[in-house]
């Protein structure tokens, strides 16, 4: 299927939710009132669970007790957060199953693209939430693929171990999951910076104006591939991205696996929020 036919198909590309999009409009607002925000939020009961549970896992919060409702996460975290979060959330219940798709084990992977995204995030000082949401959805094209193309060979591997898979899309059909992960998150208006970080993550150096968010994802995504793939040892720092790394200015690539700094994503987690 060609890009542009692929992209036409509404049924493959699930349009923005009418409530979601109520939400997102209140949230857009010059002056958003928190006192509107949350009673949408919180009404639509599964968008509200999604939220608090990415909030906890991504770790939001600045100890360790647990969020527990819209309005505290509204409170703590402020209306740009979780107008991210919103939309974050909005994603998972979009793309409940997908044929030949475990949907488990796909949001585990991308949960752990997140988590990573936003700790290399927090060391460098940017923006945490567009991080984290930004790995989240950094595999959402290759779910509208398979959609539309199930039996397509460059599609068969687990997206989570498949190291070949852009260059093999490429050489396959001309386009890869990062071209229809963006088409996919501008339509349902996601920021810009995220939108370019989702389309330039296999090749950071073409992003433009600012490279560093598709690194962080690039990096991101290579290290929990890493660890799908069990690569340790000598091996492993042997493919590590050092000038991707050395570009944005992270010193400490080696943390990329530190099995202290990253919290791996367990199947239950990814259940809940999948």
């Amino acid at each position: 299927m060609k890009f542009q036919e692929l992209l036409a198909t509404d049924a493959l590309i699930p349009s923005l939710p009418e409530a979601i999009s109520h939400i997102l409009g209140e949230l857009q607002k010059d002056e958003p009132d928190p006192r509107r925000i949350v009673p949408l939020v919180s009404g639509e009961v599964g968008l509200a669970v999604r939220i608090l549970r990415l909030v906890n896992s991504a770790r939001y919060s600045a100890g360790s007790e647990r969020i527990g409702s819209i309005e505290t996460a509204t409170a703590m975290l402020g209306v740009a957060a979780v107008r991210q979060l919103v939309q974050a959330a909005a994603v998972g219940g979009a793309f409940r199953q997908v044929p030949g798709v475990d949907m488990v084990d796909f949001w585990r992977y991308s949960l752990d693209v997140a988590k990573i995204a936003q700790s290399l995030a927090e060391e460098l000082r940017l923006d945490k939430g567009a991080a984290f949401t930004a790995g989240l959805l950094h595999g959402v094209g290759d779910l509208i693929m398979k959609m539309a193309m199930p039996d397509r060979p460059s599609l068969q591997p687990a997206f989570s171990t498949d190291d070949g898979r852009h260059a093999a899309q490429i050489a396959d059909l001309g386009y890869a999951w990062p071209d229809v992960g963006a088409a996919f998150a501008a339509r349902w208006r996601f920021p810009a910076n995220i939108v370019e970080a989702v389309r330039h993550q296999c090749n950071p150096q073409d992003g433009e104006p600012d490279k560093t968010l598709s690194s962080l994802l690039y990096l991101a995504s290579w290290s929990a591939r890493a660890h799908e793939l069990d690569i340790e040892g000598t091996a492993l720092f042997e493919s590590l991205p050092q000038g991707v790394a050395d570009a944005i200015g992270l010193k400490d690539a080696a943390r990329l696996r530190d099995e202290d700094v990253i919290a791996w994503t367990q199947a239950d987690e990814a259940r809940d929020f999948s």
